[in-house]
């Protein structure tokens, strides 16, 4: 599959010199129908002719492009019509990112996978030699139209146009799927820029057609290898992507058939609802892989191939479509009104029925977060109730997400259907020669499904023990968001997954050691902890954008370490709270000054899996923690309880956890999130206190908080406790300001006073 960071904004463009006399034709794309446009941006060649230029330059998004002397030639499609510009010569460039955790971002990518880039104050500038600009329809035309700049010809710089034209599609080979998307919905614009012949070579794409981001990149060549891959430098929002442009084509309800004869190649038919937003559209832009081949990133392999094999409407016209890319654009009739359902079945074969490294194993095949059935691009996009009918060969057995329905056998088949009226942002299908145990516990039927060599007390413990994890969490955060939960064994090692209604846990969850007479294992339970937890925190509580994550995996990591320690016994047989939050600290030490958590999904190079792992997973559980230990256990469940409220089954972000966070304080929290989240880097803290007596009797405890002014304050709330006659009392000061003055009154005198003895907050204090 192709492996490529999406990203999309609205553009606006400015010029310095604004000319209306043409001189050579400027001609817009077809745009009659899907097969037309793609036709159109499937040949590129250059004008036969360019114009000489000097000191012009455009402006889209956050990058300026600066020609300062050289030769512009329009790029035409198969009919004529400009689908870009390319440019020989002299120029430069200069890109800004506006985002506080995009910039740290930048600052660490750069520094890693760029080293020749210097960003200054979020800002990367270099000089080029050779420009190449498509654009799904035509812009900035005053530059190569104007009848007074002399004529060049271009046929001196046709070679080294196709050679760059040829990269940037191995980049960005979809560009005639996202023009086609523009133009069929008449909204949106998509351009992609890549300069070379400075100190680096750069790309910069936007689009204002999907997502509403923008993505500055540089490029890595493998050895032996004609491909190249892009590296992220900076991925930023851009403004007026609403929620409710996100979902402009949302899909509502699924109903699919799979059906496999052999356990490896069958049939996928997904009969779907989308709620379109605006009158007009034309096309609906899906995701859908085009194979399963595990040692190939090319979307165009034929390994482990997915074929569509029609598409058609309600009605059972079939409807125009193309698959590649590993997305589907199906070209529907225009719609007559805004706030359209639209109705569409994709029927769809292939030997994709492989185990989750690509390969047809002999214990299971899994069908989970890949796009292995159509939907949208944005997760604001993916909320939708469904069916699911799974047929499969024995001795292997179906379990999916949903509520089941029904199960049966039809000779050498086992069928099962189940359902969800809960929306979703995906369905996960299994296949395995399984042995199941079910157990309703608290209202809530919890199936284990496991292999024969599973040991019997695990398959009998294992309800038990996700039924008092599910009945802790829902003490603080509300009814289990699902009333069936099946926990599947995968024969791999070392992780958990959790798709809706599903917990899938490695195969050494179901062995403990000999020894042990129970399932503690150490680390087992809390990762089994940690996907419950995911039911709440990435289920009813979506993220909506790739810098939300945490909203999702560090709640569920630190509600983990909370349900360990509540569920009790000690650190010896059980892998508990304490244990958790000294591997956190520990952890956390390598990701503190780095990119902020907000960042976590935007770091590139060799450590940036390391660095998500650790902002996600140690210091975003760290973040909750002080948060937890500042304002207590009610307001901080309160907190989380009213997110996921507010939530309700769909997209959540950062902004919306501070405003429940605000509603439960009744005060502005919004800073917290900004600063722990969106912000890197641990306070650094100078305590100065004093005990004087005051008065005949009493004592006076007064001080001053210190922090260096600047970008490396933090506002702390400090716990001072000492021991007073054998109970511990505290008062707690907000250190809301560089300097803090803080005076208590006490009436007997304490014992030693100990600022933050148990070290809650990040911060480090001299």
């Amino acid at each position: 599959m192709t492996h490529r960071l999406r990203v999309a904004f609205a553009i606006g463009f400015s010029f310095w010199t604004a000319r209306s006399t043409a001189a050579l034709e400027v001609k817009s794309p077809p745009d009659t129908s899907l097969a037309a446009v793609l036709e159109e941006t499937g040949t590129m060649a250059l004008a036969p002719d360019g114009v000489a230029i000097k000191n012009e330059r455009v402006d889209f998004g956050h990058m300026e492009i600066s020609f300062a002397e050289g030769t512009l030639v329009p790029v035409l499609g198969k009919s004529g019509a400009t689908l870009g510009v390319y440019f020989e010569g002299r120029g430069g460039y200069l890109y800004t990112t506006a985002d506080a955790a995009d910039r740290v971002a930048l600052q660490v990518n750069a520094a890693r996978v760029a080293k020749t880039i210097r960003p200054m104050q979020g800002r990367v500038a270099d000089d080029f030699k050779t420009a190449l600009i498509l654009f799904s329809e035509p812009q900035f035309t005053d530059l190569y139209a104007d009848a007074s700049l002399p004529h060049a010809p271009a046929s001196a710089m046709t070679g080294n146009f196709q050679t760059m034209l040829a990269g940037a599609l191995s980049t960005y080979g979809e560009f005639d799927f996202d023009a086609a998307t523009a133009r069929l919905n008449g909204r949106g614009r998509f351009v992609y820029a890549e300069l070379s012949g400075g100190l680096e070579r750069v790309g910069y794409a936007f689009d204002d057609v999907q997502e509403g981001r923008e993505r500055f990149f540089n490029f890595r060549k493998l050895v032996d290898y004609n491909v190249r891959f892009s590296e992220t430098l900076s991925y930023q929002s851009i403004p007026g992507w609403t929620a409710e442009r996100r979902k402009a084509i949302a899909l509502t309800h699924a109903e699919i058939a799979v059906d496999t004869s052999d356990n490896r190649s069958g049939s996928i038919d997904s009969d779907l609802t989308f709620h379109v937003h605006d009158a007009g559209t034309r096309l609906l832009p899906l995701l859908l892989l085009n194979n399963r081949d595990p040692d190939s990133a090319d979307w165009n392999s034929p390994r482990n191939k997915l074929t569509v094999k029609r598409v058609v409407d309600a009605s059972g016209r079939e409807l125009p479509f193309a698959h590649r890319y590993d997305m589907l654009l199906v070209e529907i009739p225009a719609t007559a009104a805004a706030d359209s359902d639209v109705k569409v079945r994709v029927e769809t074969s292939g030997e994709v029925f492989v185990d989750m490294r690509g390969h047809h194993g002999d214990n299971y095949f899994s069908l989970n977060y890949e796009s292995w059935f159509p939907r949208p691009f944005s997760e604001w996009s993916r909320r939708f109730t469904f069916a699911v009918k799974v047929r499969c060969k024995k001795p292997w057995t179906p379990v999916t997400s949903g509520k089941q329905v029904s199960r049966r056998e039809e000779g050498d088949f086992v069928i099962s259907e189940a359902r969800s009226d809960v929306p979703v942002k995906t369905i996960a299908v299994f296949g395995g020669k399984y042995i199941t145990r079910g157990e309703t516990i608290d209202g809530v039927l919890i199936n284990i499904h496991a292999y024969a060599m599973a040991r019997k007390n695990v398959l009998d413990n294992m309800p038990k023990l996700a039924g008092s994890i599910a009945k802790f969490y829902t003490s603080l955060l509300g009814p289990m968001p699902v009333d069936e939960l099946d926990i599947v064994e995968v024969p791999e090692y070392g992780f958990g997954i959790s798709p809706p209604g599903l917990i899938l846990m490695t195969t050494e969850a179901y062995k403990p050691h000999e020894e042990e007479a129970n399932y503690f294992v150490e680390g087992v339970n809390a990762r089994l902890a940690h996907e419950i937890a995911h039911q709440w925190f990435g289920h009813k509580a979506a993220q909506a954008n790739p810098d939300d994550n945490w909203l999702s995996e560090s709640f569920a990591e630190y509600f983990s370490g909370l349900a360990m320690g509540a569920m009790g016994g000690d650190d010896k047989s059980v892998f508990g709270f304490n244990k958790m939050l000294a591997n956190w600290r520990g952890q956390d030490k390598y990701c503190t000054d780095g990119a902020p958590i907000a960042a976590a999904n935007y770091l590139g190079g060799e450590d940036g899996s390391k660095d998500r792992t650790c902002l996600l997973y140690a210091r975003g559980p760290l973040v909750l923690h002080m948060l937890r230990t500042s304002i207590g256990n009610d307001r901080f469940a309160a907190a989380a309880k009213r997110f996921l409220d507010t939530a309700n089954n769909g997209p959540a972000t950062t902004d919306d956890y501070a405003k429940a966070l605000s509603d439960v304080m009744q005060m502005d929290m919004r800073w917290y999130v900004d600063q722990w989240v969106r912000r890197s880097g641990n306070a650094q803290v100078d305590i100065e206190q004093h005990l004087d007596p005051d008065g005949p009797s009493g004592y006076k405890l007064w001080g001053v908080i210190r922090q260096t002014p600047g970008d490396g304050f933090k506002k702390l709330l400090v716990p001072f406790v000492w021991d007073n006659g054998g109970k511990p009392e505290a008062r707690v000061v907000f250190a809301d300001e560089p300097e803090k003055k803080f005076e208590f009154k006490l009436a007997t005198k304490p014992g030693a006073v100990k600022p933050d003895p148990h070290q809650n907050n990040l911060a480090v204090y001299k």
